[in-house]
């Protein structure tokens, strides 16, 4: 306890400098000790509700700082305004959001974009992120991924998004609401019924929830819940499928050419291998004319 102290006692907080600080995405425990150094230090809090950060601060009791709202809702003017309180008053300014690391799909990049433009200084706390959170437990390929935010509501744009991710050599997260995910899933399984999958919801909380295996396996589990609660975080691969060879598609398409129309057997072989729906379709004209 000691050398925290000594530790803790080292850490300087300055003021006209916006603090980025990461806080815990549901375990309270799972905060730095510089994180809580900085936040029992400072003037003014940005954050996206002010019960949330407020919850954060009592389990720790650190009474001191004023609590501003930056939410989706803060337009230019509002940033305007605190990029000038940030310059121009001898304050010292936290910038959190409701959980895990902010400006990760959240408005807080927009601030930040702001405090650059008018060169004032920022630093990042880091700490939780339920986008490293779930990559970890995926149990998914990690050494190279892509991150694409909030899936799509709409149909047609979701189902775009899932073919680049399914046709993509990285594994890719995406969040996704809980009333969305069985749809989400069932597209999945029409673009490529062999692709791994894992999804996650309430991580670090006492009911977290890891789901991972082919599409049509996890969506069978995801069905039979009742009602599903909190973020969730989706998890895509295709690194494991096989690697078709042009003569094992040739093989796919004489198995079937005389049960399917050529659009058919198209999006057939498409779903059951993951290649594009186009060069399957050029492929099946070529056999055809031979």
């Amino acid at each position: 306890m000691e050398q925290i102290s000594k530790t803790l006692n080292k850490i300087k907080v300055e003021s006209n400098i916006l603090y980025i600080i990461a806080t815990p995405i549901g375990n309270l425990g799972d905060i730095s000790l510089r994180a809580l150094k900085i936040l029992s230090s400072l003037d003014i809090i940005f954050c996206e509700d002010t019960r949330v950060t407020r919850k954060l601060l009592n389990n720790y009791d650190i009474k001191s700082p004023k609590l501003l709202i930056y939410n989706d809702q803060s337009n230019q003017k509002h940033r305007q305004l605190i990029v000038n309180k940030i310059k121009h008053s001898n304050k010292k300014f936290g910038l959190v959001c409701d959980a895990g690391t902010p400006l990760i799909s959240d408005p807080g990049f927009k601030l930040v974009k702001e405090c650059v433009k008018n060169t004032i200084k920022i630093t990042h706390v880091p700490g939780p992120s339920s986008l490293t959170s779930s990559l970890v437990l995926s149990g998914l390929p990690c050494d190279k991924f892509f991150f694409g935010g909030f899936l799509e509501k709409g149909k047609i744009k979701k189902e775009k998004q899932l073919e680049n991710a399914l046709n993509s050599k990285f594994t890719s997260i995406w969040y996704e609401s809980p009333n969305r995910l069985a749809e989400t899933l069932k597209l999945i399984i029409k673009i490529n019924s062999n692709s791994l999958i894992s999804v996650l919801r309430e991580l670090t909380k006492l009911n977290e929830d890891l789901i991972t295996g082919r599409a049509l396996e996890v969506y069978d589990q995801i069905i039979q819940k009742t009602k599903l609660k909190g973020e969730i975080v989706l998890a895509i691969s295709n690194k494991n499928q096989i690697n078709y060879t042009k003569e094992m598609i040739s093989d796919l398409i004489k198995q079937s050419c005389s049960k399917l129309s050529t659009k058919e057997l198209a999006l057939y072989i498409s779903n059951k291998t993951g290649l594009p729906k186009k060069i399957i379709y050029n492929n099946i004209i070529k056999n055809k004319s031979k």
